[in-house]
């Protein structure tokens, strides 16, 4: 049987002398895995189909359970992301976000479409590669259960300023009368520039450093998993 899959690899590993496996993150059946024969073999045909970041049309055949890549149509290699180390590191970070959280045949439309969206937005875009990131960090933690509540206090509901706290077990900001010692302090600063990213408003080079050290530490305590490519972004 064959069929075909527009997606995007996410990674990819060695298999036999000249073989791979990928995990393609595909529009219609969320994460599925598969086979590329003979691309380690110099001209092959189909290399290009098994590199990170390739988003193409995939021609899936499908024999015992097991896909095999024989076809593929490319769509965009999103090659510019390679010419700048830190749109390199963002944008490993959205393809590790996904093998993190997104499931085999787990379908998400939403998730797919911010993928590809922030992968062109890196590559062709003149975003400040971590506000981009940003970006896609609170969108893509929203679409996965993990929604950071910028609205206000968790609390109480007021609008914030002044002394800032964030509890990172529920993703809210607090102010300073509702504060329970769980979580941290953070500047507001660093409050109103996830607000401006999530708003699509401009922010300053600090203040999106700032959003990823939020970010990642969120990551890190709530879901209790860590992006490699996160961690040396924001060093």
């Amino acid at each position: 049987m064959e069929e075909k899959l527009i997606g995007i690899v996410i990674n990819r590993t060695a298999f036999k002398e000249n073989d791979v496996i990928v995990n393609v993150f595909t529009l219609e059946k969320g994460v599925v895995s598969a086979s590329l024969k003979g691309v380690k073999k110099a001209g092959a045909k189909l290399k290009f189909a098994s590199e990170p970041f390739c988003f193409a049309e995939f021609l899936f055949s499908e024999r015992g359970g097991r896909r095999t890549v024989v076809g593929a149509s490319l769509n965009d290699s999103f090659y510019p992301v390679r010419e700048n180390i830190e749109k390199f590191y963002a944008a490993t970070v959205v393809l590790e976000f996904i093998r993190k959280f997104a499931r085999e045949n787990i379908v998400s439309e939403n998730l797919f479409f911010a993928v590809i969206d922030t992968l062109k937005n890196l590559a062709y875009g003149d975003k400040n590669a971590r506000e981009i990131l940003s970006g896609f960090l609170l969108t893509a933690l929203k679409i996965s259960g993990y929604a950071l509540d910028l609205n206000g206090c968790f609390n109480c509901g007021k609008e914030l300023s002044g002394r800032v706290f964030f509890d990172p077990f529920s993703g809210g900001f607090l102010c300073e009368n509702c504060f329970d010692k769980s979580g941290r302090e953070i500047n507001y600063t660093t409050y109103n520039a996830l607000v401006n990213i999530r708003s699509g408003k401009a922010v300053t080079d600090d203040e999106s450093k700032a959003a990823l050290r939020l970010l990642d530490y969120y990551l890190t305590v709530r879901t209790e998993e860590t992006l490699t490519a996160l961690k040396e972004l924001i060093k």
